[in-house]
């Protein structure tokens, strides 16, 4: 190992005796090459014995130390040794016994000496499950990751000492302008019906989750209060700005086939609607979904200005007819329009008519210029001819001048 060149993935998994593990360790420490390292089950290891091999190898893109009961001061330790690799994309700490003073290590990550950013540029996944994370630790954690524009997958699985308290601690991430994450684990944690509603809040405005995965007994917590949150945050009934303005990018909630949603439930539409259509089309669909007859009084402010944009918006929204939850034929979607149009034109009278008589006086003015222009041609050609009679009455004068001067040349 020590001495290979071409190595690039090494994987060690098992307990070696102390002096195994030793010379094994020198071997990885000399190593030059590596770039995606794994140690599996190596209870009570000294992160310090990977000092060496960190500094030898600057390219190190994956980092995997799961179950090896690192703790606290190991986390402390592989920070510092991982200050100059701006490569590594994947970290992975999972069941290494880590509480707060480890969320705080980790969240020096956030913090270089030269003061240009994070440590570990490039972090795309980062896996902290099954440790003793708790609240505090969770908020100082979230609040180094919310300054991250690549972290798309954190995992924090089964840290059961986690609580609403420090889900809604999650907000610092999720509501940051840098946030791009797209994957939450929180498989085997007590979310609940507060939890729930933490995580609603936290992902309302946001645009990047995609995925928020927890298993079926973490689901049976979850009432219909916990599951009208996450409803409400896919979809907000109060007005149809509120509708717009929801969550229309989450597509999965609890695990990949959606048993943790209970049956029949609206949430289960939104879901499927927002894995099936693109963000605007998704809107679209949500409010012809909820609103019937549209109320159509807040766009009066833009007066007729906005008609046709409303004809034009129900004109795209044809093909949104198939996903509704109650299909609607082509018939009684166009239906629909007719109305919110009628409903928009007879809410404005005045402008309408004001509108009809404006146009029908730029007719007559038209007819003005037109009915001038033609005077002016009839009065042009009024002139030709009496310049034409003139010119007649010369030529006839001239025939006659011609004919007596002939006359007289004879005689």
């Amino acid at each position: 190992i020590g001495r290979c060149t071409s190595l690039r993935n090494l994987c060690i998994s098992g307990e070696e005796s102390g002096r195994d593990r030793d010379a094994l360790m020198r071997g990885v420490n000399s190593n030059k090459s590596v770039e995606v390292f794994e140690l599996y089950d190596h209870l009570d290891f000294d992160v310090s014995l990977l000092d060496n091999f960190c500094a030898n190898n600057p390219k190190l893109e994956s980092l995997t130390l799961d179950g090896n009961d690192i703790g606290d001061a190991g986390v402390v330790t592989l920070m510092k040794s991982l200050a100059n690799h701006p490569q590594l994309n994947n970290l992975s700490l999972g069941s290494n016994n880590i509480g707060r003073v480890g969320c705080v290590a980790l969240s020096s990550m956030q913090n270089c000496t030269s003061g240009c950013g994070w440590v570990v540029p490039c972090l795309v996944q980062l896996d902290l499950s099954y440790n003793r994370i708790d609240d505090t630790g969770l908020e100082v954690l979230a609040s180094s990751l919310a300054s991250s524009t690549t972290l798309k997958r954190l995992n924090l699985s089964s840290n059961t000492f986690i609580t609403s308290s420090g889900l809604r601690s999650l907000s610092a991430l999720l509501h940051s302008e840098n946030c791009i994450l797209e994957d939450l684990h929180l498989e085997s944690m007590p979310i609940g019906d507060d939890g729930a509603d933490a995580l609603a809040a936290g992902l309302t405005g946001n645009v990047s989750v995609k995925r928020l995965m927890f298993s079926s007994d973490v689901a049976g917590s979850i009432t219909e209060l916990g599951w009208s949150s996450f409803s409400r945050l896919l979809c907000d009934t109060s007005s149809i700005n509120s509708i717009h303005k929801s969550n229309h990018t989450l597509e999965q909630i609890g695990d990949t086939v959606m048993t943790a949603v209970p049956r029949g439930h609206d949430l289960r539409h939104y879901l499927m609607l927002n894995k099936s259509a693109n963000l605007h089309r998704t809107a679209q669909i949500k409010i012809l979904m909820h609103n019937i007859d549209l109320d159509i009084e807040p766009f009066c402010v833009y007066n007729l200005t906005f008609l046709p944009l409303l004809v034009h918006w129900f004109e795209s929204g044809i093909l949104c007819r198939n996903h509704l939850k109650s299909k609607e034929s082509l018939r009684t979607f166009r239906s629909r329009k007719l109305s919110v149009v009628y409903k928009f034109v007879r809410s404005m009278p005045m402008l309408v008519a004001d509108a009809h008589w404006n146009r029908m006086l730029g007719v007559v003015h038209l007819k003005k210029k037109m009915i001038c222009e033609k005077k002016d041609i009839i009065h042009e050609k009024r002139k030709l001819d009496l310049e034409l009679q003139k010119l007649n009455a010369d030529a006839q004068r001239l025939g006659e001048d011609e004919m007596s001067l002939l006359k007289r040349v004879r005689h």
